[in-house]
């Protein structure tokens, strides 16, 4: 009567062994966890417990699945994202340099339009015929004074 009690405390304090192992990523003993759920010399509640843990150890592993896949999911986006924000980047310095352009030739534009409007002031029209006589009259070798 003394060898049953023995071989359940000791078929337990096997399954607390295996579990511990397991829970510290040793995987090995993943088998062992499974045979005991079958074992004949075990108990039923060992049995039932040790199916308890091997079906926790099964939703582990499948979530660690999962995540594996979530993980290499996420690199292949990061490496799209990446390359969108490559192309993003060239996209952007074509359309910098385009706003440039457009920029200088709308100051061109600009230039040309604040210039004209005072190039064609009567003002300016008069200003530019008296150097044009100023000029005329110092190439003649006349001195301003006399006339």
């Amino acid at each position: 009567m003394s060898t049953a009690p023995r071989s359940e405390l000791q078929t337990l304090q096997k399954l607390d062994q295996l579990c511990r192992q397991i829970a510290r990523g040793n995987y090995d003993y993943t088998d062992e966890l499974f045979a005991l759920t079958c074992a004949e010399d075990a108990s039923p509640s060992i049995r039932e417990l040790a199916e308890s843990f091997g079906f926790m150890l099964v939703q582990v592993e499948a979530r660690e699945t999962r995540l594996t896949w979530l993980v290499e999911e996420l690199q292949e986006l990061k490496a799209q994202l990446e390359e969108a924000n490559g192309r993003l980047r060239k996209e952007n310095a074509t359309l910098s340099d385009t706003v440039a352009q457009l920029t200088v030739a709308i100051d061109r534009q600009r230039f040309k339009r604040e210039v004209g409007a005072i190039t064609e002031s009567d003002y300016f029209q008069n200003l530019q015929r008296r150097a044009r006589s100023l000029r005329e009259r110092h190439k003649a070798g006349e001195p301003e004074d006399r006339k």
